[in-house]
């Protein structure tokens, strides 16, 4: 089948929705489908570098990275037997949905006058596949856009949709379509997100441990994450003020990302007189990270509201066999399984995430078992062969 992805990003860009396109689209080329995405160009990114599927970068007429009108889809789109839309994706969620109603419209009047004429069979209109990522959730005049546009357009968007793909029900339930999605539950599939194959436990590469200054006995909590305006949910100024909290010097936190707030950040570091225990690493490539997941002795995602929906870190953190601490927010939790593989934090509570990280290293065959059960629990719930597999039988069905 020809499929066609519609995303807001792919790597190296960072962001989970993007690798959440990226690794699909690998799956379903080794499933034996024809795969092209579609996104806006990036001045000075590469998307094309390195991928084993097609991908077509567009130049916007109006906007920019995660929020692009891509008139080009109007026709790109054509001729196409799936189209995938990675929601959300400001300025072209909806232009992809009308496009394809549209056209599934002038299929199907086609294949209506082929069936009635006796003449030859028309292609089957196009299916259209939402992956529903997150609420967006916004602050000032861009709150009432926001709002605007989930009231016009959104409800169009999803009843447009033939499937509508989730990573966890969990955060459905309490998301800003929770309604339509208990109406419409037949439309939705579960599909949590995978673990890719490079992330495996590893010793600590002692030469990156000394090169970002730490030493051995330091218990090392990492955070990967943007650090850009679109991503000012992650909550990193709570972890580093959670690290001030905790009396171990030993334990330290290292934050792996880049973007504008990543100045703020320093800055507040530097206030705290914590430069010593909260080291910034700054943009790490997708070959690299494997590394850093292991150079940590946990992994942390102190988020703070509704625009983090799952967290694909925290599988890769299991699969590198680190326990994981994340927020107590719907479709996160869903991951932490409290007190097995790690532990729920409370959303902008520092001193909750401090006892957490205490309690994390006070007990040395707990830490030990947590780890365990991470390896445990990605072989046997979170393999993006597994969850392509599951999107390729509600294509086919």
């Amino acid at each position: 089948m020809k499929i066609a992805q519609v995303v807001c990003t792919l790597p190296p860009k960072a962001g989970g929705i993007g690798r959440v396109a990226d690794q699909y689209a690998d799956e379903l080329i080794k499933l034996g489908h024809e795969v092209k995405v579609f996104l806006p160009q990036q001045k000075g990114v590469d998307f094309c570098a390195g991928k084993n599927y097609s991908v077509q970068p567009l130049a916007p007429i109006v906007g920019n990275g995660l929020a692009a009108v891509l008139p080009q889809l109007c026709w790109k789109l054509k001729f196409y037997d799936v189209v995938i839309l990675h929601y959300p994706f400001f300025g072209s969620a909806l232009l992809t949905a009308l496009v394809v109603s549209f056209d599934r419209l002038r299929m199907t009047c086609a294949l209506r006058r082929a069936r009635r004429d006796g003449t030859c069979p028309v292609s089957l209109p196009t299916k259209f596949v939402v992956v529903y990522h997150m609420d967006v959730v916004l602050s000032g005049w861009k709150k009432v856009y926001e709002k605007i546009g989930r009231r016009l357009f959104l409800n169009f968007i999803l009843n447009s949709a033939d499937k509508i793909v989730s990573a966890s029900f969990d955060y459905l339930e309490n998301s800003n379509i929770k309604k339509y999605f208990r109406k419409c539950r037949a439309k939705f599939f579960e599909i949590p997100f995978g673990a890719a194959d490079q992330f495996k436990p590893a010793p600590k590469d002692t030469e990156l441990l000394a090169r970002r200054g730490f030493v051995k006995t330091d218990k090392i909590v990492l955070f990967v994450g943007g650090l850009n305006s679109e991503h000012y949910f992650k909550g990193v100024d709570y972890l580093i003020d959670a690290i001030k909290l905790i009396g171990d010097e030993k334990i330290k936190a290292l934050i792996v990302g880049s973007g504008n707030l990543k100045s703020e950040y320093e800055r507040l570091v530097a206030e705290k007189n914590l430069t010593n225990r909260v080291k910034f690493s700054g943009f790490v490539s997708d070959e690299d990270l494997p590394k850093y997941y292991n150079l940590a002795d946990a992994i942390i995602l102190p988020s703070i509201n509704c625009s983090e929906a799952f967290g694909i870190v925290l599988v890769e953190a299991m699969a590198s066999g680190k326990p994981i601490l994340a927020s107590d927010l719907a479709g996160v939790r869903s991951v932490v399984e409290n007190d097995v593989n790690g532990f729920v934090i409370e959303p902008k509570n520092s001193a909750d995430i401090a006892r957490k990280i205490e309690m994390l290293f006070a007990d040395e065959a707990r830490y030990k078992k947590f780890s365990e059960n991470c390896l445990k629990i990605v072989e046997q719930k979170y393999q993006w062969n597994i969850a392509a597999k599951r999107l390729n039988e509600i294509i086919l069905s």
